[in-house]
């Protein structure tokens, strides 16, 4: 089983289906700004309970889980907390790997050099299926299985985002001893989506 980095764009839908069509069951962890994220996500789940089996769905409120600006590093930052909250969780529920939406050089975070950086956050192994995909391949496989029109509802930018991101982090130069406060059992999200 895996642990999904899940939110409601357009990228992180389609890695997790890649992996949900090999057979490979998915928890979907979620870090949501607004309870309207909320209902999108359960429609994307939806879709992808079509492709595998989704064995919950997990929601963290993103404000409370990344409560420090740190300028340029920010997005960096932002990703090794996301890690650090998917790791409890892999170890609670035995997971065997964290799956994220990453695309490489599409964002700040993205950078090859970033990427290596985050993770170094956790021992769980991270798997990236869309790393050498383009944007527009993203997008058609989204369109094709019906996360497409639900994700383009979701274009907000990150209030978080800094105006000059740091985009080739050194590891010398992160602080991995940051501490993310987290209940993994409050962060269950109690809705239906498997079908009768």
């Amino acid at each position: 089983m895996i642990l999904s980095l899940i939110s409601t764009g357009i990228d992180s839908p389609i890695a997790t289906y890649l992996m949900l069509r090999k057979g490979i069951n998915a928890i979907l962890l979620n870090f949501y700004r607004d309870r309207d994220e909320l209902d999108r996500l359960l429609e994307i789940a939806k879709v992808l309970s079509n492709y595998g089996r989704i064995e919950k769905i997990l929601v963290a409120e993103h404000s409370k889980i990344f409560t420090r600006n740190f300028g340029r590093y920010s997005c960096i930052y932002c990703k090794i907390s996301m890690l650090k909250v998917a790791e409890k969780i892999c170890n609670e529920f035995r997971c065997h790997a964290i799956v994220t939406g990453d695309n490489l050089g599409q964002v700040a975070s993205q950078t090859l050099d970033n990427m290596l950086v985050v993770s170094k956050a956790t021992k769980i192994p991270i798997i990236r299926p869309l790393i050498g995909f383009d944007k527009e391949e993203i997008v058609n496989i989204a369109k094709e299985i019906g996360t497409y029109e639900i994700s383009i509802k979701s274009q907000k930018k990150c209030p978080f985002l800094p105006k000059n991101p740091a985009t080739s982090a050194k590891p010398d130069k992160i602080d991995f001893s940051i501490e993310v406060d987290v209940d993994v059992e409050e962060l269950n999200f109690q809705q239906q989506i498997h079908k009768p």
